[in-house]
């Protein structure tokens, strides 16, 4: 007989929720630097540029900073994740196929 790893259900559907606290939202974005959070996937990295021009142009950014996953596959690396915050207000993480 097979074992089955629990799977984390997206949706929001399950029973078990740990912290449904939202991050704080700013009051604008005029001014704010946008990370953007390339997953190392084909196509993702031309959609989030695209998608930083666009806001920075809509919303007045002062600044987009794209990042990039070491892998696709694993976690976002700690070291990584302290350069977005250090350096950006809010952030968008996009994958890419």
């Amino acid at each position: 007989m097979s074992e089955f790893e629990t799977i984390l259900d997206p949706t929001g559907g399950s029973e078990v929720v740990d912290d449904v606290t939202l991050a704080p939202r700013p009051e604008t974005l005029r001014g704010k630097v946008l990370g953007l959070l390339d997953n190392g996937k084909a196509n993702a990295a031309p959609l989030l540029s695209e998608l930083g021009a666009h806001l920075r142009e809509r919303f007045g950014l002062r600044d987009v900073i794209l990042y990039t996953k070491g892998y696709f596959g694993t976690p976002v690396e700690e070291s990584l994740i302290q350069r977005i915050l250090k350096n950006c207000d809010f952030t968008v993480a996009g994958i890419g196929d």
